[in-house]
């Protein structure tokens, strides 16, 4: 059973994540309320490790600059987190 069944059942009280997985749980899982997914406890920025010389990984980092420079991440994100 996940947390977010174990909130909706009353078995947890709360659960302690990243805003993007809020969003997403909230849209999956309507009866749960998120509190405060543009106002985060701290910032912090996520990274990833890739196996070193796989170029095609490497142009994420360019890909996501782009993406969100165009205004196409925050569609993505409006589409699937909204």
């Amino acid at each position: 059973m996940t947390i977010f069944k174990q909130i909706l059942d009353g078995k947890a009280d709360v659960m302690v994540t990243d805003a993007s997985e809020t969003l997403l749980q909230q849209k999956l899982n309507p009866g749960l309320c998120l509190v405060h997914p543009d106002k985060p406890f701290q910032f912090g920025e996520k990274a990833f490790l890739v196996p070193r010389g796989d170029v095609v990984w490497q142009h994420v980092d360019q890909w996501l600059h782009l993406a969100r420079s165009s205004g196409e991440f925050q569609a993505v994100v409006d589409k699937w987190l909204k």
